[in-house]
């Protein structure tokens, strides 16, 4: 049987990909086989043995892929934010709102790059690659303390971090009805003034 709006060129390399993508979202990454990602991908078995000659090398490729998309989804609510003269709370509810928006329309998408972060563990390439992510997730956090006034913006970029990484995580694992208002945005305002807005510590 013939296949239809099967994709050419460029757009078939990216349509494997994120066959990859979806396969280790909803199996891990002991799904994805060439097999198995041609028939997701709705391509050839061929295709995906001319694009990618090993599981490596498509593992590798689809955490770009992820990586990529996850800086720039976070690149856009921080550039659009930092300009502006928001209070704490304003960052908070946009950030929430983003970031929980984003979880809650792609989850299998989220599940597959924190697969794909545990896989870099146990494979020393794609460990460099996660360590690209990891520099850029965290420049951007830092960029975001600035705009709000942190008077240790690095540091604190590596709290914030570990807190979204972690609520969110959180929510794939154990979902919470009205995350954003009820545990997202709330954790993040609390966090954000903690960090920009220190209590004075009694002597």
């Amino acid at each position: 049987m013939g296949r239809t709006n099967v994709p050419k060129g460029e757009a078939r390399r990216e349509a494997i990909l994120r066959a990859a993508l979806a396969l280790i979202g909803e199996r891990g990454p002991d799904a994805v086989t060439h097999r198995a990602l041609a028939e997701r991908a709705g391509v050839s078995l061929s295709a995906t043995t001319y694009w990618f000659e090993s599981k490596e090398a498509i593992l590798q490729e689809a955490f770009l892929l992820a990586a990529r998309e996850e800086v720039e989804r976070v690149e856009r609510v921080v550039l659009d934010l930092a300009p502006r003269e928001l209070d704490l709370s304003e960052w908070a509810t946009a950030v929430a709102a983003a970031l929980a928006a984003d979880l809650e329309d792609a989850p299998t998408r989220h599940i597959a790059f924190i697969e794909l972060v545990l896989e870099g563990t146990r494979r020393p390439w794609l460990r460099e690659e996660v360590a690209r992510w990891e520099t850029a997730y965290l420049q951007l956090a830092e960029l975001g303390l600035r705009a709000t006034g942190s008077p240790e913006p690095v540091m604190d970029a590596r709290l914030v971090v570990g807190a979204i990484t972690g609520l969110m995580l959180g929510q794939l694992a154990n979902p919470q009805p009205d995350f954003e208002a009820a545990v997202f945005r709330p954790a993040l305002e609390r966090l954000f003034t903690g960090l920009v807005e220190p209590q004075a510590v009694p002597t």
